[in-house]
């Protein structure tokens, strides 16, 4: 899922509650009643995205993205700086790692301009009875586009993504705006959402556990999903569950440093040329013995092509 943060206060309750270390929220307005944008905190789940607008418009932009790394849950503990929202007694958070700021922040109001058609097409369909109706951060009002206030955080779907930074529904003469802010957002945001649903496909496939012959691991903390084709290397694989294993973080990178691989038959081939330490000895002793396969097996194609990176051929 990916979510977007709208911040405007600068110490956005400091500390270990400062920006890109957590998103927080009061779980009731004073009145006591709820509000959509800081219930939503308490839906994040870990490995979730959340994209970060920063600022006060006109000077707001997006500037980057970080992960959740952890579900989002109610505490009674308080931000260092509540300023506004001192009267809450309880706090809806979710814990952020891994902040990746973006080469060029995009401007929302120079946004609000040149997507101003893609996002009140988004805005109308949105409005339309029957529909499964999104809490969206902006509104259209006195025939503009402008943030809705106490939007703080909301759902950003593939729809709402292209019509904010997709390039390809821009007039020509709006195409040097967009011609490196909004096509880097979109590839990195998008990539990043492609890779987290491959991950959550490919652990569940295997069923939560690593997939090496006799690990036991099966704490989702300790469990990657790998791809046999690098992401980088095969655009035809990206996203396809038969380009993943399921495997805990040891033989993850052991598989990506080339010190074993799958033969044809989805055996382990320990890569003779592999510098021989603790942790090739280990998996030496499973040389020979089957992967623990799921329903949808290996891909051949990218097989091949992890050997050929390793320098391997498990069929000589």
């Amino acid at each position: 899922m990916l979510y977007l943060e709208m911040s405007r206060d600068d110490v956005h309750g400091g500390g270990s509650w400062g920006f890109t270390k957590c998103i927080w929220a009061p779980v009731r307005k004073e009145n006591g009643g709820s509000w959509p944008f800081w219930s939503k905190v308490g839906d994040v789940e870990a490995g979730d995205l959340i994209l970060h607008l920063r600022g006060v418009p006109p000077s707001a932009e997006f500037v980057g993205y970080s992960i959740a790394a952890s579900n989002g849950y109610s505490t009674v503990d308080r931000p260092p700086e509540p300023k506004g929202w001192s009267f809450s007694d309880a706090f809806y958070r979710a814990d952020l790692e891994q902040f990746t700021p973006f080469e060029a922040p995009v401007n929302l109001n120079d946004l609000f301009k040149v997507r101003r058609e893609p996002l009140e097409a988004y805005f109308e369909r949105n409005k339309v009875k029957g529909t499964d109706k999104r809490n969206i951060f902006f509104v259209r009002q006195a025939g503009r586009l402008q943030c809705l206030n106490g939007a703080y955080l909301s759902e950003v779907d593939d729809e709402l993504l292209g019509a904010l930074f997709d390039d390809d529904v821009q007039r020509p003469a709006e195409r040097d705006y967009a011609n490196v802010k909004t096509a880097s957002v979109l590839a990195v945001v998008r990539r990043r959402v492609g890779q987290q649903q491959f991950a959550q496909e490919v652990k569940a496939l295997y069923g939560g556990r690593c997939c090496f012959p006799g690990c036991a691991v099966d704490d989702d903390r300790f469990l990657v999903a790998s791809h046999i084709a690098r992401w980088s290397d095969n655009v035809s694989l990206r996203g396809h569950i038969g380009n993943g294993l399921c495997l805990c973080l040891t033989h993850d990178r052991a598989f990506e440093l080339g010190l074993y691989t799958l033969d044809a038959e989805f055996r382990i081939h320990v890569n003779p040329a592999a510098k021989r330490s603790a942790v090739v000895e280990t998996i030496a002793q499973s040389n020979g013995e089957p992967m623990r396969l799921a329903s949808t097996l290996p891909l051949q194609e990218a097989l091949l092509e992890h050997w050929v990176r390793i320098g391997a051929d498990p069929m000589t």
